[in-house]
C-alpha cells in the first residue's frame, strides 16, 4: 500500500486537489493530511473539502514542514511512502510507475517523479543539487569570475537536461522533499524521517544526505510526472537562513572555517554582472527580443540566480518571446534572470525585475474604511512610504518633537504598509505602526508584528472610548493582520503606561510580562585567563549564526526574537542615530564563541541592550560587561530584560528594579491565548525600537 503524507498550511483548496489527484490514480493509498495552520476555520475547511477517504490531523501548533511529515508518519501504513506538497499534484499512473521502479531497483531508497512548473508542462523544474560548503564556493567564485561562472552554469545545464530529458531512471544528487517516494524499510535503517530540528527548508537535504550515507541511492524517474506550482515567495527568505546553519552545523566538522572564509572573499570581491540585457520593471510578462527565422531547438532557462543555478527550463521548436501566463503568476516580487539557447548556437540573456505588490512583510494594500464615530465621519486608512511626511508632522505634533526622518525610514524600511492610519476630513488625527520581527515560537521560527509609535493628536486625545480614533486604528489593525489564520499570529509592543491602560479598558491588550533593570556596579580586576572579549567585525557572521542557534536551542519554551547576522547588521550596524559596541566573548585558548554582548556607552553608565548566548553563559558575559564599564571609565552598567530571567541575568552582584513598562498582547482577535505566552518572553532593551 502506497501512504500520502501532505501538510496544509493555509491552503485548503490546493490541498484538496492534491489528495483527488492521488485517490484517482489509486484509490487504494492512504491519504493523511496534517494541518499545521493552527486556525479552527481552516480546519473546518479541510474537514468540508476533502474525500472522505482522507485522514485528518490537526496539530495543536505549527509544527514545522518535518516535524508534521513525522506527525503524519506515524500515523502511515504502506510499504511505499509518497512527500507530497500541497501545491503539487500527480499525473496519472504515476503512483504505480514509481512503486514498479523502487521493486526492480532494490538499492533505490528515495525515487521523485518529473517535475512539471505548469500542468500543460511548457516548463520543467530542475534536479536538486547536495549543498556543501564546497558548492557554496564554487557559486561564490562564479559570482565573481565570469568564465568560472559560465563554465559552472553550462556544466549545470547539462546534468540537469540529461536528467529532466532522459529515458530510464536516472541518479540524483538530492531530491525535492515536496515530491519525493521512499521505500520504508530504508526510513526506517536511517532512524527515522525527518529530523525534528529543521523548522522548514534543509530537512529534504538532510533526509537526502543520511540516505546515501547509508548506501541507499536516490533517483529520479520520468515517466513518473507530478506538477509542482512552486511559487517564488522572496519573504520564505528568513526560514531558509537558520535550517542552512543547521544542516552545515550537522553534517561538515570544518563549515565554520569554510564559512568564514567565503564571506571574507564574498566581502573582497563583489560579483560582477554578466551580460544580460535589462529589461527593467516589469509588471506583464516581458517580451524577448528574439530572430523569428530560425528553425530547430530552442532552449528558455528562468532562475531567480544571475548563474542559471539552479532554472527552470522550456525546450521547444520555436523562439519563446515571453513566459505563459501559467508560470509568470507563480513568480513572486524580486530579479530574475534568463537565457534563450538559439538553434544556432548562440544565446541571448534578459533580466528584469517584478515589483512589490505587497509588502516585504506580507500586509496587502488595502482600501480605505469608513467608519461614523460620534456624529462625524473617520476614515481607516493604511499608511505607506508615500505618506512619510504627514507621519512625521503626525508625531511631531502628538509628542512635541521631531523625528529624524533617517530613523523613520530605518525603522519602517523595505514595508510597504506601515501601518493603520486614521483621517477626518483628509487630515491624518491617529496612526498605529506595525514594524515585522521574525521570532522563535516555541521553537517554531514565526513572524510577529511589534507595535510602535501609536499616537494621536492631542486635541483628538479627548475621544477614549470604542469611537475615538486610538480605538479604531488599533482595532482595525488588529482585526486584518494579527491572530489565527492572519499575517502575524501574535502582536507585542513597549507602550508607555497611558495608551496601555486605555488598551486594556478598551478590551484590546491583556498583560502578558514587564520588564525590569537589572543594576550591577563596574567591576575592576584584572583580565581572566579563560576567555577574552574583543569588538565583533563584519568577520564575525559565522560566530554570531552559531550563537543565535545555541540560543534559539536554549529558549525552545520561550518567545524570542532572532537575532541571527542580518538581525545583528540592521539592528546595530546600520541605526541611523544611536552608536553601539558589539562584543565578541571567546574562549582564550581554543578561540570558540562565548556569547555576544551589545553595548551603549552613556554618560554616566554602560547600558547593555543585548546578549547573544545561551542562558546559562550570562555570569560570563556579566562578568565581562562589568570589567568593560569599568575599563570604559564608568561607575556601573545596566539592562532591561523581561522579568522572569531577570534574576538569572543579575547573579548574585546585580539589583533588581521595576522600569513600568509592561508586555501587551492582543485580546481582541482570536490567535494564540494570553495564557499560553504569560512570562514566557525574551525580550531585552534591544527589542526595542527606541533604546
Amino acid at each position: 500500500m502506497i501512504s500520502v503524507l501532505i501538510v496544509n498550511y493555509f491552503c485548503h483548496t490546493l490541498t484538496a486537489h492534491a489528495v483527488h489527484s492521488v485517490l484517482a490514480d489509486d484509490p487504494s493509498a492512504q491519504v493523511i493530511v496534517v494541518d499545521n495552520s493552527n486556525d479552527q476555520i481552516e480546519a473546518e475547511n479541510l474537514r468540508k473539502i476533502l474525500p472522505s477517504r482522507a485522514e485528518l490531523v490537526v496539530a495543536p501548533i505549527n509544527l514545522g514542514f518535518g516535524r508534521a511529515c513525522n506527525l503524519a508518519f506515524e500515523q502511515a501504513a504502506g510499504e511505499w511512502i509518497l512527500l507530497l506538497n500541497p501545491d503539487a499534484f500527480i499525473l496519472p499512473n504515476c503512483l504505480q510507475q514509481l512503486v514498479g521502479t523502487l521493486q526492480r531497483h532494490p538499492k533505490i531508497g528515495a525515487l521523485s517523479p518529473l517535475a512539471q512548473w505548469d500542468e500543460a508542462g511548457t516548463f520543467l523544474l530542475p534536479p536538486g543539487q547536495m549543498q556543501t560548503p564546497a558548492w557554496e564556493w564554487m557559486l561564490a567564485l562564479g559570482l565573481r569570475f565570469p568564465a568560472f561562472g559560465r563554465w559552472l552554469s553550462m556544466r549545470f545545464r547539462t546534468y540537469a537536461l540529461r536528467c529532466l530529458y532522459a529515458s530510464l531512471p536516472v541518479r540524483q544528487r538530492m531530491l525535492s522533499g515536496g515530491h519525493m517516494f521512499l521505500r520504508r524499510s530504508a526510513i526506517d535503517a536511517i532512524g527515522g524521517l525527518f529530523d525534528p530540528a529543521f523548522f522548514m527548508y534543509y530537512e529534504d537535504t538532510d533526509l537526502c544526505r543520511r540516505l546515501t550515507k547509508a548506501g541507499f541511492e536516490l533517483m529520479l524517474d520520468p515517466e513518473a510526472k507530478v506538477v509542482h506550482q512552486w511559487r517564488h515567495d522572496p519573504i520564505k527568505s528568513q526560514y531558509t537562513v537558520e535550517s542552512r546553519l543547521r544542516y552545515m552545523r550537522k553534517h561538515f566538522t570544518n563549515f565554520w572555517l569554510m564559512d568564514r572564509l567565503r564571506q571574507n572573499f564574498e566581502q573582497l570581491l563583489q560579483p560582477k554582472a554578466g551580460k544580460f540585457h535589462d529589461i527593467g520593471i516589469c509588471t506583464t510578462a516581458p517580451i524577448f527580443d528574439l530572430p523569428t527565422h530560425q528553425s530547430g531547438s530552442w532552449l528558455l532557462e528562468l532562475s531567480t540566480n544571475p548563474l542559471l543555478i539552479p532554472a527552470a527550463y522550456h525546450s521547444s521548436t520555436v523562439a519563446s518571446h515571453s513566459i505563459p501566463s501559467s508560470v509568470w503568476s507563480l513568480l513572486g516580487a524580486g530579479r530574475y534572470w534568463a537565457r534563450v539557447s538559439h538553434p544556432n548556437g548562440q544565446w541571448s540573456y534578459f533580466t528584469w525585475e517584478i515589483p512589490k505588490s505587497i509588502s516585504k512583510s506580507g500586509l496587502e494594500l488595502l482600501a480605505p474604511k469608513q467608519v461614523r464615530s460620534a456624529n462625524r465621519i473617520l476614515h481607516l486608512d493604511w499608511a505607506h512610504q508615500a505618506n512619510e511626511a504627514e507621519l512625521l508632522d503626525l508625531f511631531r505634533a502628538a509628542f512635541g518633537y521631531q523625528m529624524n526622518p533617517e530613523l523613520w525610514r530605518w525603522k519602517y524600511h523595505a514595508f510597504d504598509t506601515l501601518g493603520a492610519l486614521v483621517r477626518h476630513n483628509g487630515r491624518a488625527i491617529a496612526f498605529y505602526g506595525a514594524m515585522p520581527r521574525s521570532i522563535h515560537l516555541f521553537g517554531s521560527p514565526a513572524t510577529a508584528v511589534q507595535i510602535g509609535d501609536v499616537m494621536v493628536l492631542p486635541e483628538e486625545r479627548g475621544m477614549l472610548t470604542r469611537q475615538g480614533p486610538f480605538f479604531l486604528a488599533a482595532k482595525g489593525f488588529l482585526e486584518r493582520f494579527v491572530g489565527h489564520g492572519k499575517t502575524f499570529p501574535l502582536a507585542f509592543g513597549f507602550p508607555s503606561e497611558r495608551p496601555f491602560r486605555l488598551g486594556v479598558r478598551l478590551g484590546l491588550y491583556d498583560k502578558v510580562g514587564e520588564l525590569a533593570q537589572i543594576n550591577w556596579p563596574a567591576l575592576q580586576t584584572r583580565p581572566s585567563y579563560r576567555v577574552r572579549l574583543r569588538p565583533l567585525s563584519t568577520n564575525d557572521s559565522a560566530a554570531v549564526d552559531r550563537l543565535w542557534l545555541e540560543m534559539a536551542d536554549a529558549l525552545q519554551d520561550q518567545v524570542v526574537g532572532v537575532r541571527d547576522w542580518p538581525y545583528v547588521q540592521r539592528r546595530y550596524m546600520q541605526h541611523p542615530t544611536i552608536s553601539y559596541q558589539l562584543y565578541l566573548i571567546t574562549s582564550r585558548f581554543t578561540q570558540t564563541p562565548i556569547g555576544i554582548i551589545v553595548i551603549r556607552v552613556l554618560e554616566d553608565a554602560v547600558e547593555l541592550l543585548d546578549i547573544i548566548a545561551p542562558p546559562q553563559r550570562m555570569a560570563t558575559l556579566t562578568h565581562c560587561l562589568r570589567r568593560l564599564a569599568w575599563n570604559l571609565g564608568k561607575p556601573r552598567t545596566y539592562a532591561w530584560i523581561t522579568k522572569q530571567h531577570a534574576h538569572a541575568l543579575a547573579g548574585d552582584t546585580g539589583e533588581i528594579v521595576p522600569t513600568g513598562i509592561v508586555i501587551p498582547y492582543n485580546r481582541w482577535t482570536p490567535g494564540i491565548s494570553a495564557d499560553k505566552v504569560m512570562d514566557r518572553w525574551w525580550l531585552m532593551g534591544g527589542d526595542t525600537d527606541f533604546r
